[in-house]
């Protein structure tokens, strides 16, 4: 009975509210499943009856026969042992962005978000140049795009120092990476949409239809300058 309850209870939910609940599960559903086959690939591919992905990295310390021909030991432990730790950190950052995903969509925006409209809420709108709407909105999503890349940093900063730096494989000093890093938020923020984007993903103009029409009249009602409307 208290399943079917539940289940009455949230088909007597708003449309709305369904459609938030199927998005949230959705986005979990995925997560789990590309997980699980991160873990499944290498458990049928190298050891498959040694149940777990990082039980493989602990308890094979010998090169499996199927590797013996091509891998000796000293390669086989180095690769070992640099796989546990980018397992290891591979499940943390993806728990992390997938719960920070998560709280995006409770909060109705991302965090770096609110935190961006928190800013321009501190009397911003009283300066000058700030009174329009359009500059508003670029200077919102300028500290949204900002926090979410401080966000990120530290992930980036353990796995290059610590993780890289401890087996070898990193090449840069601290100065290198963190001019790489503002490049990377310079392009991010200005050439990006426009010229990167499109190399990777299909942007098609949206067809003339109701809700082209609905956004144009949105657009119009707060004076943005829209020119062109893409589905990607």
């Amino acid at each position: 009975m208290g399943m079917w309850a539940s289940l009455d209870a949230m088909w007597e939910m708003s449309a709305e509210k369904r459609i938030f609940g199927a998005v949230l599960l959705f986005s979990w559903t995925v997560y789990l499943w590309e997980t699980f086959l991160s873990r499944r690939q290498l458990y049928f591919n190298v050891m498959p009856f040694i149940k777990g992905l990082r039980r493989i990295y602990k308890t094979t310390t010998h090169v499996p026969l199927e590797l013996g021909q091509i891998m000796d030991s000293e390669t086989f432990e180095k690769s070992r042992l640099y796989q546990l730790d980018k397992s290891t950190f591979s499940f943390w950052s993806g728990l992390y962005s997938e719960i920070e995903g998560t709280e995006s969509l409770i909060s109705g925006d991302s965090l770096g978000g609110s935190v961006a409209m928190l800013a321009l809420d501190q009397n911003m709108s009283s300066i000058p140049f700030l009174i329009s709407v359009i500059t508003q909105s670029l200077v919102f999503l300028l500290l949204a795009t900002l926090f979410s890349a401080l966000t990120g940093l530290p992930w980036s900063l353990y796995n290059t120092f610590v993780i890289e730096e401890k087996h070898g494989f990193n090449q840069q000093t601290l100065g290198f990476f963190m001019k790489d890093a503002i490049k990377k938020f310079i392009v991010l923020v200005t050439i990006y949409a426009d010229y990167i984007a499109p190399l990777f993903d299909k942007f098609t103009p949206l067809p003339e239809g109701k809700l082209k029409q609905e956004i144009e009249v949105m657009a119009k009602s707060i004076d943005f300058p829209l020119t062109k409307v893409y589905v990607v």
